[in-house]
């Protein structure tokens, strides 16, 4: 019995598709892994965050309020729900016209150096323009 010679190109098609998969699902972490630093609003002021019982929480042991629609976000800038923290984290804060914590960013070390030298910045800015 003769064996037939046999066609490779399917295999070959799939195996390009896949590589071709591969490399779009490859380019497409990659940009998101490698955003480096996140961008955080003017207003936002460092702080220890701990999330009480819903909408209740503390900043720097004091008791404070989520607002409505309150955003937390996680070291990789995904959005947490409030019932999955437990404990206490640095964070970045900013506060609604009512005075209601709108939007929470939990921070990495690196951020939490860079948003205390920003903040001594801001303090010494407001301590000079309080001197003339």
């Amino acid at each position: 019995m003769l064996l037939q010679p046999r066609d490779h190109a399917p295999c070959r098609a799939r195996r390009r598709a896949l590589s071709a998969a591969a490399a779009v699902a490859l380019a497409w972490w990659l940009p998101a892994s490698a955003q480096g630093a996140r961008n955080f609003p003017q207003a936002a002021r460092p702080g220890r965050f701990a999330m009480r019982v819903f909408p209740e929480a503390a900043l720097d042991g004091q008791p404070v309020r989520l607002a409505a629609g309150a955003r937390i976000y996680d070291q990789r800038n995904m959005i947490v729900m409030p019932a999955s923290l437990s404990g206490s984290f640095d964070a970045l804060v900013e506060r609604d016209p009512v005075g209601d914590i709108s939007r929470v960013w939990l921070l990495t070390p690196e951020e939490l150096r860079a948003a205390q030298a920003r903040e001594r910045e801001r303090e010494r800015a407001r301590s000079a323009g309080s001197g003339r």
